[in-house]
């Protein structure tokens, strides 16, 4: 089976249980709302492996073709993360002259929260984060670093969380650049739903998130009502 079909197989199995339930996750991999990082970290030993499929409007515009993104993130320690994540770029084929997903461009992300937010005291949790300090290509979009900070709050029978921060691009980094923000709303805390709004620095992304069994985990969403991503992983924990 072509990359392609993978990826469009992936697409419809996240179509098809997203009516189900999920647990936020950030675009590109890491920890956090639809397309912005929060403070919030996994368990020690969290393992995560997922793809994600969007249009160009989601991409800002970056690229003028749908594409998708596949990626692992492993969680050692409750205060460090680490995501590795493949993103398919079109290009034209050396011998058949066709254009397709040809090349795809490695990179990473590391996060470390020196703050961890604690039931019933004032602060945040804190987390500074820096995306591709190495890339394949030397040109990723996603590449910079920030800060951001992520609170709770109970609200009748379920928990609504908001988060800012600030994200510095670097080297080629056109995806994020200035300061950003979202909320996170879970009706019911028995129930893996996740309802999800967040400023990316360019846009409004409104979305929805599913967790199946406790391990599958779901999420759609749209960009300013132009653009639009699914996503589909899955997470465990190990325990050691």
């Amino acid at each position: 089976m072509c990359l392609f079909r993978r990826f469009a197989l992936i697409l419809i199995l996240g179509v098809a249980v997203c009516s189900t339930e999920v647990s936020a996750q950030d675009l590109i991999g890491t920890s956090g709302l639809i397309n912005i990082p929060t403070a919030d970290m996994q368990p020690d030993g969290t393992f995560d492996g997922g793809a994600r499929w969007m249009s160009p409007a989601a991409l800002h515009d970056l690229v003028n073709y749908d594409t998708g993104l596949y990626y692992v993130r492993f969680t050692p320690f409750s205060f460090f993360e680490f995501t590795f994540r493949e993103t398919l770029f079109k290009t034209q084929h050396s011998v058949k002259k066709t254009w397709n997903y040809y090349q795809q461009d490695r990179s990473s992300t590391i996060r470390v929260r020196p703050l961890a937010e604690r039931e019933g005291k004032w602060w945040p949790s804190v987390v500074i984060g820096v995306n591709d300090i190495y890339s394949a290509y030397g040109a990723s979009f996603y590449a910079g670093y920030y800060g951001v900070a992520t609170k709770h709050f109970q609200l009748g029978d379920g928990q609504i969380a908001l988060t800012a921060g600030y994200f510095r691009s670097i080297k080629f980094g056109k995806m994020y650049n200035g300061a950003f923000g979202g909320v996170e709303y879970c009706p019911l805390q028995r129930v893996p739903l996740r309802i999800m709004s967040d400023y990316d620095t360019k846009g409004v992304n409104i979305g929805v998130g599913y967790t199946l069994f406790r391990h599958i985990r779901t999420f759609a969403f749209t960009h300013r009502l132009k653009g639009w991503g699914v996503g589909l992983s899955y997470r465990t924990t190990i325990k050691f």
